[in-house]
């Protein structure tokens, strides 16, 4: 892999176990499967699989973890590009990874929820549809291009229980009250996604670019507690490798909060996955975070990282 900063791979070595680290690296080179989200809003998922099926014997596989969500081969997604389902906000496409914090945080239709770092509105908007457009979503966003695509998203998938702002997550207040469940997929380094074959997925990744992205992610997750009321649920996700991002991040957290969070085991069904870190770099992290999960990539999820808290 001459062509990924080598210090990444180097890394990796430290991260990933040793029997899966050439799969890994594999999975750089090799395209990834892609997953639509068909937005029960609009379609029913029968209909989006039998569409499919009737452009030519399209395969597409509903996932157990990740309800109305159809997996299909990377080939096929260039005969998809133009369906007309994509364009008025029927099929909505979104990497299977991207798909599994919302299903962990499970929100229904009576529930509050903030999602703090909202754009572009995939997870906005698959909340939506989970919540069947009931309850009440607060979608914030601090860059302002992102901000208007964010509600060019919800528009156009009919995400009516959202309302967007444009704030910085660190500094957002809950104007009426707290919430009863709250996402926070920070922004990262997103090794997750480098691809050998796109410079741009990978050329801007330096150790200053995860320390950076580091602090930011604790201001992001200290503030999010605050907006979370007694019983209810945070997540927290990234689509990076570096513990700094992830074990760190989640270990200071629980740290700073002194007990007022506990981490919850959960499971999902068909997600490959590998231990979360015991330690990194001569740092021991708390064992409470053995609960954390580090998603495997095997050709149709990319690495990404999840942590579900409890509030007490």
């Amino acid at each position: 892999m001459p062509f990924l900063p080598v210090l990444f791979i180097e890394r990796l070595k430290n991260i990933i176990p040793v029997d899966r680290y050439d799969s890994v690296l594999a999975s750089f080179i090799s395209p990834l499967a892609f997953a639509i989200r068909v937005n029960t809003l609009k379609m029913r998922t029968a209909d989006a699989v039998a569409l499919l099926k009737g452009l030519g014997g399209i395969t597409a596989r509903v996932h157990p973890s990740v309800g109305d969500v159809l997996i299909i081969g990377a080939a096929d997604r260039d005969r998809l590009r133009d369906l007309e389902q994509f364009t008025d906000g029927r099929l909505y496409w979104q990497s299977p990874s991207s798909v599994l914090p919302a299903c962990l945080l499970d929100p229904v239709a009576r529930d509050r929820v903030l999602d703090l770092c909202a754009a572009p509105g995939s997870k906005t908007t698959q909340m939506a549809a989970m919540m069947q457009n009931q309850g009440e979503i607060t979608a914030v966003e601090v860059v302002k291009g992102r901000f208007f695509k964010l509600k060019s998203v919800c528009a156009l998938t009919g995400a009516e229980n959202v309302k967007c702002l444009l704030k910085d997550g660190r500094r957002f207040r809950p104007p009426e009250g707290l919430f009863d469940k709250v996402l926070v997929d920070a922004p990262c380094s997103s090794e997750g996604r480098f691809d050998i074959n796109d410079k741009k997925s990978f050329g801007y990744w330096s150790p200053h670019k995860i320390k950076e992205m580091a602090h930011k992610q604790k201001g992001l997750l200290l503030n999010a507690g605050r907006c979370v009321k007694p019983g209810g649920v945070l997540v927290y996700s990234t689509c990076t490798f570096a513990p700094e991002e992830n074990e760190a991040v989640v270990d200071w957290f629980l740290k700073k909060s002194e007990g007022e969070f506990a981490l919850e085991v959960f499971d999902l069904p068909g997600v490959p996955r590998y231990p979360a870190l015991k330690n990194y770099e001569r740092r021991e992290y708390k064992q409470d975070l053995l609960a954390c999960w580090r998603v495997l990539p095997d050709g149709v999820f990319s690495g990404f990282f999840m942590a579900k808290f409890r509030k007490q």
